[in-house]
């Protein structure tokens, strides 16, 4: 309870939050800041075969949503289709886009492929790492490995403890 509403106080400070399509798909993400007071940010979803059911809470028209894909190009309410070359890199795909709509900050939430994406471009500056040391989860998927990384800040929040990084390749 008390991460997830700090997750949520984090995204009420960001501009803009991506997911991609696996854990769009599985976890039907909102991407608000529900629990916490504060604006929501433009939510990115990296659906390149447009898989997203219509019925998917990030096409719910409730906040501002790109949807990048290789289908089509259209705005219907508050969601905007953006239409990305097949075979482009997703990484600079989304920072065009954050650039072309004047957002100057992006939380990447998940999954573990997208997050690895922005860590190898080396297009991150912070990571938050939050560990529920009472949560044991067999066949998991691996968690994305971090570079030149420097531990920065650690707070426990009751079984939480929740991991501040800064990317020292950026000094």
């Amino acid at each position: 309870e008390y991460t997830n509403r700090l997750v949520h106080k984090w995204r009420s400070e960001e501009a803009a939050i991506v997911v991609g399509t696996r854990t769009a798909l599985h976890d039907d993400p909102s991407l608000t800041t529900r629990l916490y007071p504060g604006k929501n940010p433009v939510r990115i979803v990296i659906d390149k075969d447009l898989k997203l059911p219509a019925h998917s809470k990030l096409l719910n028209n409730e906040t501002e949503t790109f949807v990048l894909n290789s289908i089509k190009e259209e705005t219907t309410g508050n969601t905007h289709f953006h239409k990305i070359a097949e075979g482009a890199d997703m990484v600079t795909a989304t920072l065009n886009i954050l650039y072309q709509h004047q957002l100057t900050s992006l939380i990447v939430e998940g999954g573990s492929q997208l997050l690895q994406s922005f860590i190898d471009a080396n297009c991150w500056d912070e990571a938050r790492i939050i560990t529920n040391k009472e949560m044991k989860i067999e066949n998991g998927i691996d968690a994305p490995v971090l570079k030149d990384k420097m531990l920065f800040a650690k707070e426990q929040l009751v079984t939480d403890e929740i991991c501040y990084f800064r990317n020292i390749a950026l000094d």
